[in-house]
């Protein structure tokens, strides 16, 4: 399962870039504020079997330190793998902390876990200026100092002002990659890790050859907002198949996600109406159900593909709230993606 935020971009599974900010100036200001601090932490995150492997690295402003504990489903779900830990760090800092689970406590293949990652004052855990939860597929681990196999990677800026007044800010940038699940079972595009792209790019642009995935055709319905569900190269030859889903936290909730939503997915805007809907089923802590539509083989071409879901009424998924008379009345997404002919004409 992937963390509520995530659902807010797509009504399935996916990469998440979460951008928050949140501003508070008193109405009256008798001095001039002075510079604020800045806290700035980097982190990889691996779950493994039977311990997390996470390296850390920024810069902590004096009196903070970060904190961070690991858990067993998404979003700080299921049961605490560890103890919330905390790491006294000041200035620069850069570190690889490797954690054992409680005694009796395993992650297995193909289950998806979580970390909550804090800063706070020292000797308080409570006083936060940033804290979120980073979801990662537990797909393999790694010794401390090599290239993880699949790492959830984020990126989190704090900061906190002190002025003669009440002015007070913090904003926060997350980035992280989690695996996309499939209708048929584990994830798509296992192995993927997507390519950053420079801001700025002195020189001539090069071109970027798509990579062929490990489940080629398979096609998340709003890959234009996920990076990590990628469609790569695809041939003539492949059978193409485009996908979306909902979870929530129970199935009664379920259900009625599934007796109110309205699915409006389409190529070029022509509505698909052949949609197959799977049963409800339990996977990694929630319940799901995947939507799709063989489209079979295409001809070489570009190809876009539009989606939206609305409520006829107003739901949980038992992590937020969707529909009439909510922050989310709707949820919009796309995909674009090109046909090439086989050269081998083989799949």
């Amino acid at each position: 399962m992937l963390n509520l935020s995530l659902k807010k971009w797509f009504a399935l599974v996916v990469m998440v870039v979460i951008a928050s900010a949140t501003f508070s100036t008193s109405l009256a200001q008798t001095d001039t504020g002075t510079q604020e601090p800045t806290s700035t932490i980097n982190f990889f995150f691996v779950l493994c079997e039977t311990q997390a492997v996470i390296d850390f690295s920024g810069n902590i402003q004096a009196g903070y330190d970060v904190y961070f504990q690991i858990f067993s489903a998404s979003r700080g779900g299921g049961t605490a793998l560890t103890s919330l830990r905390r790491l006294s760090v000041g200035g620069e800092f850069r570190t690889t902390e490797t954690v054992t689970f409680a005694t009796g406590t395993t992650v297995a293949a193909g289950q998806v876990g979580s970390m909550y990652v804090a800063i706070a004052r020292e000797g308080n855990a409570n006083s936060t200026i940033y804290s979120d939860y980073v979801d990662d597929l537990q797909d393999g681990c790694r010794a401390s100092t090599t290239t993880p196999t699949t790492t959830t990677t984020s990126t989190s800026t704090s900061s906190s002002t002190s002025t003669s007044s009440t002015t007070s800010s913090s904003t926060t940038t997350t980035v992280s990659y989690p695996s996309i699940l499939s209708p048929f079972g584990g994830v798509i595009n296992p192995g993927y890790r997507p390519t950053t792209t420079p801001v700025v790019q002195i020189g001539p642009s090069q071109n970027v050859t798509k990579p062929r995935q490990q489940t080629p055709g398979i096609i998340f319905a709003e890959c234009n907002q996920y990076p990590m569900a990628e469609p790569g190269l695809l041939y003539d030859t492949d059978t193409i198949i485009i996908f979306w889903s909902w979870y929530a936290a129970t199935e009664e909730l379920m259900l009625d996600h599934i007796n109110n939503a309205q699915y409006a997915v389409a190529a070029w805007g022509n509505p698909f109406s052949n949609v197959v809907r799977t049963p409800i089923e339990f996977r990694n802590g929630d319940y799901w159900v995947f939507y799709y539509v063989v489209a079979g083989n295409l001809r070489p071409g570009q190809y876009q593909i539009d989606y939206k879901v609305y409520w006829d009424q107003a739901i949980s998924d038992g992590y937020d709230d969707f529909g009439p008379g909510t922050d989310n009345p709707e949820l919009t997404g796309n995909c674009s993606f090109t046909i090439t002919r086989n050269p081998n004409n083989t799949p």
